[in-house]
Formats: C-alpha cells, sequence, structure tokens
C-alpha cells in the first residue's frame, strides 16, 4: 500500500464517519424538538448537535476597548 492509498483511506474513513454522525444527528434532532418535556429556547438543529458553529456565531466579539474606540468615533461623527 503507497502512502497516497493510505491517505484516501483515512479521509474515506473520516467521511464515512461524519456522515454516520450526520444520519443519527438528523433522527434525533426531530425527537428531542417533539418530545421535549419543558419548552426550549430554541429548536435543536442537527449542526448544534453536532457542535457546528453557525456563521452569525463566528463573527468576532469585540473587545472593551474596540467597542469604545468605535463608539468615539461614531460620537466625533455626530457631533
Amino acid at each position: 500500500m503507497t502512502p497516497e492509498e493510505l491517505a484516501q483511506m483515512v479521509t474515506g474513513y473520516k467521511w464515512r464517519s461524519e456522515e454516520k454522525q450526520r444520519a443519527a444527528a438528523c433522527l434525533v434532532a426531530p425527537v428531542i424538538n417533539t418530545c421535549a418535556s419543558h419548552e426550549l429556547k430554541r429548536p435543536v438543529t442537527v449542526d448544534m448537535l453536532l457542535g457546528i458553529e453557525s456563521k452569525k456565531k463566528q463573527v468576532a466579539i469585540k473587545t472593551s476597548e474596540q467597542a469604545k474606540t468605535e463608539l468615539a468615533k461614531l460620537m466625533a461623527e455626530v457631533g
């Protein structure tokens, strides 16, 4: 077996594992949403179960210094 064949096997194994997890999450998410004994703040999604961050959460959080400088710029523009 060549190193390239081994790399392809590892890639295929990783892909199959991720697909199995996604299939399981696709089955579990609706069950959680319909059978929850208490009100959920947000419906559970497949991405939540898999731990995939949404695009909204990937936005960088501003530090207090950045917020202060942006406020100062805005105040200077407004007057």
